[in-house]
């Protein structure tokens, strides 16, 4: 007799109780459900198993790398604008360097076209009458150019172009004997009649180099009788403000400023 036990009772429905199987993985829904369920045990602790950055570094060193990304682009860009501030003032800085090698060029081209030709006579002549040298040399410039030659539109003559007529009496002032207006264009002659010229309005008024210009050029007569009593403020000597034409005010304005040149260069 057999002895082995009866097989067990079959339920109606039995196998569609049992889980069901993925075809493909051949893995039952039940062991997906907890695959799943620890996937997101792990999410919980910082690990994101679906991206390889954050599998290697948690959340907080995630946000460090995050702020230290920041703080980089923010040096970064202060770094540029510092360079391109450091540019600017490079490019402004050899711009005024450039620009005052231009001026200095221009002014010693300026120096260099002050000429001291006759500086013997103008020293001699200038001494004998107590005036400065470089007042003198300051009018051959603005008048003629040092050109013994010059004839002005008006007649003046010579170096420090002197009239005719305002010749003939200073040719008795300078014991100029047998005088005539050719004379004028000998160098030694007009410089020894400019200077006692000179001199004799320095006198007048009072060494003032603007007043004494202002004489040269537009006659003592004018400035004594009508400038000083009607346009200068102390009645004595005029500024460059006070003066009334608008020509001898320029001229008056470039002797000043040959006069300094010759002062510091030249005399």
């Amino acid at each position: 007799m057999n002895t082995f036990p009866p097989p067990p009772e079959m339920r109606p429905g039995g196998y569609q109780n049992l889980p069901p199987r993925n075809p493909r993985s051949g893995r039952t829904q039940q062991e997906k459900t907890k695959k799943a369920t620890h996937a997101a045990k792990g999410n919980s602790h910082g690990v994101h198993t679906s991206n390889g950055l954050t599998a290697l570094f948690p959340r907080p060193q995630l946000i460090c790398l995050g702020v230290l990304a920041a703080l980089f682009a923010i040096a970064l860009l202060f770094f540029l604008v510092y360079e391109g501030q450091c540019s600017a003032i490079a490019v402004r800085h050899k711009y005024l360097l450039n620009e005052r090698a231009a001026r200095e060029r221009a002014y010693q081209q300026n120096v260099a076209s002050h000429k001291t030709d006759y500086r013997d006579l103008v020293e001699y002549y200038a001494a004998v009458n107590q005036i400065d040298p470089a007042f003198v040399a300051a009018i051959i410039k603005r008048e003629s150019d040092y050109d013994p030659r010059a004839v002005s539109r008006v007649g003046a003559r010579g170096l420090m172009q002197i009239m005719p007529d305002t010749g003939e009496w200073l040719a008795g002032k300078v014991d100029a004997y047998d005088y005539s207006p050719d004379m004028l264009f000998d160098p030694e002659t007009n410089i020894k009649m400019g200077c006692w010229y000179l001199g004799y309005l320095s006198r007048k008024f009072g060494g003032d180099p603007i007043t004494i210009a202002c004489a040269y050029h537009a006659g003592q007569g004018n400035v004594e009788d009508h400038w000083l009593p009607k346009y200068a403020a102390n009645g004595k000597t005029l500024t460059l403000d006070e003066i009334p034409m608008d020509d001898t005010k320029y001229y008056a304005r470039k002797v000043l400023e040959a006069y300094a040149i010759y002062q510091q260069h030249h005399y």
